[in-house]
Parts: C-alpha cells; structure tokens; sequence
C-alpha cells in the first residue's frame, strides 16, 4: 500500500485530537514494527505507529488494535512507561516546515511528553522528548525542510486503515501470519455477513406479506373477485372459484405469520450476535498441555478409544482396574456407567474447563456398551439408561465388593444400542 502523502496525514492529525483528546495513557504495546499506545477516557482508544521503513503508518483503532503485543521491550517503550504514563493526550499536529513528521504531546500539570514521529519513507523514525531527556526508535539524521508536495488523491481514513489491515493478513512467504491480524479480519468479515443477512430479513419483516393476504381474503368473503386492487390480482388464481381462493389466501397468511415469528427469533439471535461480536476481545490461545496415559501411569489393562478433541476414554478389563482407573483419574474427569448393568463403566479423562459436546457422550456411552455388553442378551434397537457425573463425585464403598460405587450429583441420558 501506498504510504500517507501530506492531506492525509493533515486529516489524521485533526482526527486524532477530536478521538484522542484528553485521554489518559493507559498501555504502552511494542513490537519489532512500532508501537501502540491505548489511550482511555470512556473507552480505550488506541494509536497505532507502525514504523516499516517503506510505508510507515499511523492509525486509530477503537478499544482493540490490530497488532500483536511483543513479550520483548525497546528502550523507547520502557521511556514512555517510565516517563510519560498517565499524561493525557493533549495535541496532534503536523510540522508542515518538515513534511511528513506528526507531533503528538502529552501532558499533566507540569510535565509535558512530546512524541514526534517521522513518516517519511526511507526515513522513518520516532524521538521522544521530557524535558532534558529523550530518546528515538532509530538513530537521529539531520532533517531537511520539505519540498512542496503536488497535489494528490486523498483516501478516507477508514479506506487507508482497511487497506493496511488487508496487507497485515496477506499471506507472506515464510512468515507465520499474526493471529491477532486473523482474528481481527475475520472478526470483520463474520460482522459484514451477519449485517447483511439481518438487513435482508429486516426488509422481509418490513413487507410483511401476511398483512396484505388477511386484507385480500376478507375482500374476496365481501366482493368476491370484483374490485380487485392491481396488487392482489398476483395473489389470486381465476383457474378456481371463490371459496377455493379464499381458503388458499388465508392457509398462505397463517404460514406468513408463522415463519414471521421465526424470522424475528432470527433477528434478534442475528442482533445479539453482532453486539457480541462487536464488543469481543481477543484472547490468546494457550496450547493445552498433553494428558497423561492413565494405563501406563497405573500399569492398568483395558481399552481406550480416542475422541477428535483429544478426549481418552478408559475402560478397564477388570473391577480392579476400573477402580485403579478411577483413583488415578483427575475430579474434573467424568464417570459413565450403564445404569441396569453393574461393573460397564468409563471414565472420560478431560482437559479441566474443556466442553464435552453431547455427540461425543453419546459416541462413548455406544463405545462402552458394545465393549460391555458383548455377550449379554441385548437386541438392537433396545434403549439403555446411562449414567454420568464427574469423577470426584464418585467414591468406591469401603468393605463392599470390589468395583462397588456411590455417586452423586450425577445426570442421566438415554441411548439406543
């Protein structure tokens, strides 16, 4: 994309004091590409200073930026943390003597913070300034007045900051793409698709056909097929007699009616899941460490079947190393049993807060009955009640037969061998 020429970048210094004014310094972002500063006064608001040397950008993003936090820091950030934290934003202006450098000053009582960014490609910096103190991003070249810029095409603010993202979510040849970036995009696009489907049932709920089909049937019971309104004539079939087309007119309102309260379910779920998206956060995934094999940990015997997941389901070859399984297994991990049929159980061993969709229950209470139930007299088609309740719900009887268990807070679920 084409760097900011100098209309541009006026319109963004003027943008940036009617966002940014008197917003407090809140965070200070850094990675090897610039910086981000989030600024806060009703919400936060950021600054983004992208420093690349050939297209060099400053960009405003409202409460999450597009840009991926370092865990290293720059001596330029830890200036600004240590100097300038807590100052509120103040001005933005353009030194127009020097071209493309943007001046952002942040102040509070006394202490004033300059932050001067040079935009200008292949001689892209950034100083900042407190007092007696200062220090820069790159090392500090003598500037030259600026030559007289011609005339050029100005792109909106929003049109320059949808292209960047664009570009920071191209694929790049050897580079792993930003999932923040990824995120962020895709977060946009899922927002546009739900607008769109919402603005089409908006106007579907606005025709509201069901309205004109009640006002033509009770015409037709009046009038008959006489004095028909040019919009009806569409509506109505000649081939049948009046009553026929009565019948038809009214049976076609009442399914209007009864998909219109579907279509409004869909418009609110549609709303809610638009602000949601709107107001989402980005979270860093964390790689869920590996689960522990169970029957190696205990030198237990039995079978395991592994879920899509990442979920292992056990289930011993005996009443003692089922009760082995259990004692090994973590509170958090769950327990079926078939109901009517003593000693068939499993235990689902779980990442803790990872969800076990219904689908997979169902496939593991199926698994552990046709491990179990081999050479019982079970039929196909028969329904069998099972049982399911986290581990640490679940304790062996002491001096009762092996294998033996109470359990509580426990939930029930049918299935069909």
């Amino acid at each position: 994309m084409k760097a900011l020429n100098i209309h541009e970048l006026r319109t963004f210094a003027q943008n940036a004091e009617d966002v940014l004014k008197k917003g407090r310094l809140q965070e200070v972002w850094v990675n090897d590409r610039g910086l981000a500063l989030g600024f806060f006064q009703n919400q936060m608001q950021w600054l983004v200073i992208d420093l690349v040397q050939n297209t060099p950008m400053v960009l405003l993003f409202t409460e999450h930026p597009v840009f991926q936090k370092s865990s290293k820091t720059k001596p330029v950030s830890l200036f600004i943390n240590a100097h300038a934290k807590n100052l509120f934003f103040e001005s933005c202006q353009v030194l127009e003597a020097w071209g493309r450098v943007l001046l952002v000053t942040l102040s509070s009582g006394e202490k004033k913070c300059e932050i001067e960014i040079q935009l200008i490609p292949k001689q892209v910096n950034l100083l900042v300034r407190m007092g007696e103190k200062s220090i820069s991003w790159e090392k500090v070249k003598e500037m030259k007045p600026a030559l007289d810029m011609p005339e050029l095409e100005e792109r909106s603010l929003r049109q320059i900051r949808d292209e960047w993202v664009s570009e920071q979510k191209a694929p790049q040849q050897g580079v792993a793409q930003d999932p923040l970036i990824l995120w962020e995009a895709q977060r946009q696009k899922d927002i546009q698709k739900k607008t769109k489907a919402l603005t089409e049932i908006e106007k579907l709920l606005s025709e509201d056909r069901s309205v004109e089909l009640y006002k033509l049937g009770e015409h037709l019971k009046t009038h008959g097929f006489k004095d028909l309104a040019e919009v009806w004539i569409s509506l109505i079939d000649k081939k049948h007699n009046v009553s026929w087309n009565i019948e038809n007119v009214f049976r076609k309102a009442k399914q209007f009616e009864q998909k219109k309260a579907g279509t409004v379910l869909r418009q609110q779920k549609l709303q809610e899941e638009i602000r949601h998206l709107q107001t989402a956060r980005y979270q860093a995934r964390v790689k869920a460490p590996k689960l522990d094999d169970l029957m190696k940990k205990t030198d237990a015997k039995g079978r395991k079947l592994h879920l899509e997941s990442g979920v292992i389901v056990y289930c011993g070859k005996s009443a003692q190393d089922n009760l082995t399984l259990l004692r090994q297994a973590k509170a958090w991990d769950y327990w079926l049993h078939l109901k009517d049929f003593p000693g068939a159980h499993a235990i689902v061993h779980r990442q803790r807060d990872q969800l076990v969709s219904e689908k997979e229950l169902h496939q593991v209470a199926a698994w552990l009955a046709a491990e179990s139930l081999a050479t019982k007299s079970i039929t196909a088609g028969e329904k069998l009640a099972v049982v399911i309740a986290e581990c640490r719900y679940v304790k062996p009887i002491k001096g009762d037969k092996l294998g033996r268990v109470n359990y509580h807070s426990e939930k029930t679920f049918i299935i069909t061998y």
